[in-house]
């Protein structure tokens, strides 16, 4: 496990467990439906990589964006533009039609107002108000 707590205040940890445990770990019965699916995704990409391999197709230089021109600043300024496969060509492209605003998943707004009607207290929640103001009073030396 590798935790880091670097500049700017911004820490992060990192757990890395080798397959072999968490495979070890799950169910035979997932074990041999994860076999079947990698042995179904190991053999398309052998495929893919000898097609690759014999035609000298290995990196496909781009000539153009994935969108037209008139796109390029919606599609640019847009955080939640994504492109999606074009079975003709091959590539990907930008519909004109993107979302720009991000659903909101409120499925735990009705959990946390029974929970907040029965306790009637936020302590805990947030920022501890009576610990920030003692902090703050240290601070003006009060």
């Amino acid at each position: 496990m590798q935790s880091s707590f670097g500049f700017g205040q911004v820490g992060g940890t990192a757990l890395v467990v080798h397959p072999r445990y968490v495979l070890a770990a799950a169910p035979s019965s997932v074990y041999e439906s994860y076999g079947v699916r990698h042995k179904e995704r190991y053999l398309k990409s052998y495929k893919a990589m000898s097609e690759m391999m014999t035609t000298n197709t290995l990196v496909k230089i781009k000539e153009a964006p994935p969108y037209p021109i008139e796109l390029e600043t919606p599609v640019l300024l847009n955080s939640l533009a994504r492109a999606s496969p074009d079975k003709k060509t091959g590539s990907y492209t930008f519909k004109e039609n993107q979302p720009t605003e991000v659903e909101q998943n409120l499925a735990n707004v009705k959990a946390v107002e029974e929970t907040l009607k029965v306790s009637r207290s936020t302590a805990g929640v947030g920022v501890d108000q009576g610990a920030f103001s003692n902090f703050l009073g240290s601070l003006s030396g009060g």
